[in-house]
């Protein structure tokens, strides 16, 4: 049975290269425009080139996030979706390599790395044991570490598992999970606070980190849909992947639209009752000068629109709509994204102008081009590590897919 997955696999290949090929193509011509991008204005490349940056690392995480959730929990679901997410997971190990620029432009970014800034401001002198580049480095190159090691012997295990029917890697992977999601929430409630929250470093949130780690596992949802829905329709995941199991990953998707949803609502709701001007300004910037506009484009196509469709068993049973769904989704955590970037950079450019007249809805031809340009290469090594192994996991002790196909052989 195992040798027969695997040839099933392996006939699955020469597709997946041609759609490589042409992801290489993409890739390339992507390297190109990052260049072209940071010879025409180097100050809206880096800010261009953060908002991809944090969408694409988002995905490797959520990858890594619903895998160890998996082991956790078990369920058909996720023995369907394994493989994809374990080669989401690999994909890591090039995002140091792709947050190069991030660092490389932290000077564009980040205030709190102006001297003169922090000379002048008694906040950021107070934050600057914790607020400096020499640590921001070292903890973003923590963080990855972290979750590489994770990546590491989840898959070594994994891997181990095919070759043998003996239970210890799966038991190893079980034991690693548990204490892996505290260290994920922990590593990713930083990174958020690093990367994202300290943009605009007079400001903060409880909620913020939660919100993106949230929106990473949403972003990895509706992604997997995507690849499992044409996965379905070939072997050795046709028997795997049937409807129910592609409802079952609508539902999840679902219960993290309205996660997503509720901790957003929550954290507008708490910062406009407490009315304190620190805290009350982050919303009022993104809430005027079309920046509104954004907001309620996020209201109805992030959560209520997905949610009125993935309530109903009957709806999301239908394929086009679980993947407008799932395309909406991937669209909507980018449009996200840049509404939480985007004006932090504004209001810095106004400051310096001494005014906030200029400030308003803006968006740069980077904007959209270097998310496009990141998710070529993410993908292009994505596809690279989708096929080295089994898409279903060989040997696991807590699933049994000769007699999953034998019975759905019966059923037809």
């Amino acid at each position: 049975m195992n040798e027969e997955l695997t040839r099933q696999t392996e006939a699955l290949r020469p597709s997946v290269d041609a759609l490589r090929g042409r992801l290489r193509i993409l890739a390339i011509l992507g390297i190109a425009l990052i260049a072209v991008g940071y010879v025409s204005d180097d100050s809206q490349f880096f800010r261009s080139y953060l908002l991809a940056f944090l969408y694409w690392v988002s995905l490797s995480l959520g990858c890594l996030a619903i895998l160890m959730m998996h082991h956790l929990g078990g369920g058909r679901w996720g023995f369907a979706i394994r493989r994809v997410v374990e080669a989401g997971s690999r994909t890591i190990y090039v995002m140091p390599l792709l947050g190069i620029p991030v660092i490389l432009g932290m000077h564009e970014l980040y205030e709190w790395t102006h001297a003169d800034v922090v000379a002048a401001d008694p906040v950021l002198q107070k934050k600057q044991i914790y607020l400096n580049a020499p640590f921001f480095i070292l903890r973003a190159a923590g963080y990855f570490v972290i979750w590489g090691l994770l990546v590491f012997f989840l898959n070594r295990w994994s891997a181990a598992q095919d070759e043998t029917t003996e239970t210890s890697p799966t038991r190893r992977m079980q034991v690693l999970s548990g204490p892996g999601v505290i260290v994920f929430v922990l590593t990713g409630t930083l990174a958020a606070t690093d990367w994202m929250m300290s943009l605009e470093p007079h400001w903060f949130s409880t909620i913020y980190a939660a919100i993106y780690i949230i929106g990473q596992i949403l972003l990895t949802w509706a992604f997997v849909m995507l690849v499992c829905i044409p996965l379905s329709k070939r072997q050795p995941l046709s028997s795997l992947l049937s409807n129910d199991r592609l409802r079952d990953i609508a539902t999840l998707m679902l219960g993290f639209v309205m996660l997503w949803a509720y901790t957003s609502f929550s954290q507008l709701l708490i910062i406009w009752s407490a009315n304190l001007p620190e805290e009350i300004g982050w919303y009022f910037k993104r809430l005027q000068g079309g920046w509104q506009g954004v907001g309620y484009t996020l209201i109805f196509a992030h959560f209520g629109i997905p949610f009125l469709l993935l309530i109903s068993s009957r709806i999301k049973s239908r394929i086009a709509v679980l993947v407008g769904v799932s395309i909406s989704i991937a669209v909507m955590r980018l449009v996200d994204l840049f509404w939480v970037t985007a004006p932090a950079f504004q209001i810095m450019d106004s400051m310096g102008h001494g005014d906030h007249s200029h400030v308003g809805f803006a968006l740069s031809w980077m904007d959209l081009g270097l998310p496009i340009a990141l998710g070529a290469i993410w993908l292009y090594v994505f596809l690279g590590q989708l096929t080295k192994r089994s898409l279903v996991p060989l040997n696991d002790p807590r699933f049994d897919f000769q007699a999953l196909a034998e019975e759905t052989e019966g059923g037809h």
